[in-house]
């Protein structure tokens, strides 16, 4: 094998890597699975809850979520949620049995909480931050989760730790797939 073809396949390589280490990061708690995303400013939580196990498993709807641990901020909106979500409303306060009604985090947490919605697999969330401190690599999420009757709490807090994953911006892509079709050419034109 030719150095140039051996350092051909090496770039193809690395490339590749590049584009399997964007994948999120994805934390299971209870048999509920949550990943999680970082792009720019904006955060992606999916949350995958059709078969909740554990304290969970009478669980049929989710009522509250909080992410702490976000460096600071200066404003969120939440800009995609599931039917019924897109009301929820925003607080600064920590989420604890009553809702979000705990101690503040003005700044540095969020906590959304309105009208239930029914679990499944797929719920996803965007939260666009804005400010020039966020750090969303590693926020602490909680979430409330309700049974049938719709009013009793089913399990504990969950208190977990997300692992967010950046994902490359599309120039990162565009840049990668123009040094591969730059490499193929100086390879064909080294065959000429």
């Amino acid at each position: 094998m030719t150095p140039f073809i051996r350092t051909t396949l090496l770039s193809a390589l690395l490339g590749a890597g590049t584009i399997a280490s964007a994948q999120a990061g994805t934390v299971e708690f209870q048999g509920v699975d949550f990943t999680s995303s970082l792009s720019g400013n904006v955060l992606t939580l999916e949350i995958d809850a059709a078969n909740p196990t554990g304290s969970w498993a009478g669980a049929t709807s989710l009522g509250a979520l909080q992410l702490k641990d976000l460096g600071s901020f200066d404003n969120v909106s939440l800009t995609a949620a599931p039917g019924g979500t897109a009301n929820w409303a925003l607080s600064s306060k920590e989420l604890n049995a009553n809702g979000c009604s705990g101690g503040g985090h003005a700044g540095s947490a969020l906590c959304y909480s309105g009208a239930h919605v029914a679990l499944t697999d797929d719920m996803v969330f965007q939260f666009t931050f804005s400010g020039d401190n966020v750090d969303a690599t590693s926020p602490q999420l909680k979430v409330t989760m309700f049974g049938a009757d719709g009013n009793k709490k089913v399990g504990s807090l969950m208190g977990e730790h997300l692992v967010v994953s950046a994902v490359p911006e599309p120039q990162t892509y565009a840049m990668m797939l123009g040094g591969l079709g730059l490499l193929g050419f100086m390879a064909r034109r080294k065959r000429a």
